[in-house]
Parts: structure tokens; C-alpha cells; sequence
């Protein structure tokens, strides 16, 4: 994991911890079936979509620490952005929604 990545976790782990919850903007790829920062030891699952309405989101469920989901959502006239989830424990389940017409593009899983 390169510095600026490990730094990157950092800051969002940092922002998690201190707002319980966040959304920030991010540029990001546009698609990816698995996590770029999927960590050694830890075994996920690949993302699926889940809908609740008004909301699209995404669901990932991991092994081997506490961990966070993350999505890039996709928004018409508005660009990609980064959502982060709720923390869980090994073996839970993490959920993390776009805005209101926002379409996931990417998700993943950050340790924390």
C-alpha cells in the first residue's frame, strides 16, 4: 500500500471516527469489482446493490477486523462522489448509500 494511499485511509478514518458518518466528494475510477484498498488478511465479499427507495447503495460483508464500506456514486449534473458507511466488526455486514438519483460506479471496503 503506497504512502498517499495509507495516508488517504488515515484522513477517512480520522473523518469516520470524529463524524460518525461522512460524505465527501472524490474523484474516482469509474468501476471496480473489488476493493483497490482491500488489505492483506482481510477476505471480502465483491459489492452488491441494494435499493431502498429513494436510495440506491451498496452492501459488502468482510472478515479479519473492523472495516468500512465505501461507494462512488454517479449523479447527473453533479459528477462521481465518495459516500463511506457504517463501521462493522469481522464478519458484519456494512451499508452505504448515493444521494437521490445517484448510481453506484464503484465500491469497496476500507479498514478501520
Amino acid at each position: 500500500m503506497s504512502v498517499i494511499r495509507r495516508a488517504s485511509v488515515l484522513v477517512a478514518s480520522v473523518i469516520l471516527a470524529g463524524a460518525g458518518m461522512a460524505g465527501t466528494a472524490s474523484a474516482a475510477p469509474k468501476a471496480a469489482a473489488q476493493s483497490p484498498d482491500a488489505a492483506a488478511g482481510y477476505s471480502c465479499t465483491n459489492w452488491w446493490k441494494v435499493y431502498g427507495s429513494p436510495h440506491v447503495g451498496i452492501q459488502i460483508s468482510c472478515t479479519g477486523g473492523y472495516f468500512t464500506a465505501w461507494v462512488d456514486c454517479y449523479k447527473s449534473g453533479y459528477g462521481t462522489y465518495r459516500h463511506f458507511g457504517n463501521r462493522v466488526p469481522s464478519g458484519g455486514t456494512s451499508t452505504v448509500w448515493c444521494d437521490v438519483d445517484g448510481n453506484p460506479v464503484a465500491g469497496g471496503f476500507t479498514p478501520s
